[in-house]
């Protein structure tokens, strides 16, 4: 009977460590990032050299300084692992505000300001276009993004059946991308810039049952705003280097 008894208590045990084993095989490797998925979702054409493109129309730019919203889309498509939606929160668009700050400086732009109207969808452009019209924009950024997270084990993962090795073994790594696009269009003509791709990066390394996928992901895209910042502020510079004719003459 004693010998039942401890059977009966080592079954627990036992299943645990199972459990522990086939969490450890389940993400033992890297998969590394889809960003095929991602550029599909996002409407981006790996192929092209965006950042040598000039913009459409080049006869009928905006003229400077002008007024800038920016408007963040809720994009919507299926969550997984190889395909996170991207969240923007307020620390994201004051993080942009910030980063394009330089443009108001250098009299590029009059105004930055966040546009936010409900009534619109990332993919109606026009929709997007004439909101920005009502709030007395000259011209609409719209940033969209896609995020992934690749999950997978290290080295220190041997340690995990041991049980107390999965809260103490940093045998875990979360690496995070988050892909980021702008796209400028004047809201008074056809005029519009090639959409700027950017992409952030994160690691978190930890425990199995202490590391955060979403900690990464965030990480990921504070680094995407600050890099497409500073692509739009390096673009802007460039297209504007002109002397192009008044808004008045687009009207």
């Amino acid at each position: 009977m004693p010998r039942l008894d401890k059977k009966v208590m080592q079954q627990p045990f036992a299943i645990a460590v199972v459990l522990l084993v086939a969490l450890s095989a389940g993400c033992a490797g890297s998969q590394g990032f889809n960003r095929a998925a991602m550029n599909e979702v996002l409407h981006v054409d790996p192929s092209s050299d965006r950042e040598s493109h000039a913009p459409s129309n080049p006869g009928s730019p905006l003229s400077l300084p002008f007024r800038l919203g920016i408007f963040f889309a809720d994009h919507n498509f299926p969550n997984h692992q190889s395909l996170r939606k991207v969240e923007w929160l307020s620390g994201d668009r004051e993080r942009l505000l910030h980063g394009l700050a330089p443009l108001r400086d250098q009299q590029i732009l009059t105004d930055i300001f966040v546009l936010m109207d409900s009534t619109v969808q990332a993919e109606n452009i026009d929709g997007i276009r004439q909101a920005g019209a009502r709030y007395g924009a000259d011209a609409v950024l719209i940033v969209d993004g896609a995020g992934a997270i690749d999950r997978y084990n290290n080295r220190y993962a041997w340690l995990y059946p041991t049980v107390i090795g999965a809260y103490l073994a940093p045998g875990t790594e979360s690496d995070a991308l988050v892909m980021a696009t702008g796209s400028l269009w004047a809201v008074r003509s056809e005029w519009h810039a090639p959409i700027q791709t950017v992409e952030g990066a994160s690691k978190v390394v930890g425990s199995a049952v202490f590391v955060d996928d979403s900690a990464a992901l965030e990480d990921a895209k504070k680094q995407a705003i600050q890099a497409l910042g500073k692509r739009i502020v390096d673009q802007l510079q460039l297209w504007m280097q002109g002397s192009p004719p008044p808004l008045s003459q687009l009207r």
